[in-house]
């Protein structure tokens, strides 16, 4: 026995573990998952099916990609008014995001792929590098929405998604 058996370093760890996540995703891809259905008639409801969404997302995602679910229906509550807006309605964007060029509002084919631009977006555009600097030391979405000061314009912005994901904590109560 070496001392590396009992005491693997850090990097032997991450190596293990990096292939053993991409060796479930690979499964996990042979399964065939389905979107969910994403309807709702009231807050409880839309919470319930951005669980569903984010759930069914968070399956195929590498945990290091994940955003936290209470961040997510926060905004989309925001952003989209408890998925009652026009843009949410006819859209299926839930977070207002635009297409380019011009301003016209983006049209996606469900609203678990606004999700997943959503989270594209948190992932990988420049902007949200504090977030994802943020993220390697803490997943509370309280913290973590304090980053995103160029997602919104309002000053703010960041209070009043704090407030909405008070308000699903309240929810999820029900």
């Amino acid at each position: 026995f070496s001392y590396g058996t009992f005491y693997p370093n850090k990097w032997s760890k991450e190596s293990v573990n990096a292939e053993l996540e991409k060796y479930y995703l690979e499964k996990i891809k042979d399964l065939d998952l389905r979107e969910p259905e994403f309807t709702y008639n009231n807050d409880i409801q839309f919470v319930r099916a951005m669980h569903k969404c984010i759930d069914y997302i968070n399956f195929t995602t590498p945990k290091s990609k994940r955003v936290p679910w209470e961040m997510i229906i926060g905004q989309a509550a925001l952003e989209s008014g408890w998925g009652k807006s026009r843009f949410a309605k006819e859209g299926n964007n839930l977070f207002g995001k635009k297409k380019w060029p011009g301003w016209g509002v983006r049209v996606f084919a469900s609203k678990c792929d606004s999700v997943k631009e959503y989270m594209r977006l948190l992932n990988e555009h420049s902007a949200y590098a504090d977030f994802r600097e943020k993220r390697n030391s803490t997943f509370d979405p309280i913290e973590l929405i304090k980053t995103l000061d160029k997602f919104s314009t309002t000053p703010d912005y960041d209070k009043r998604v704090i407030r909405m994901i008070n308000k699903i904590r309240k929810l999820e109560t029900k």
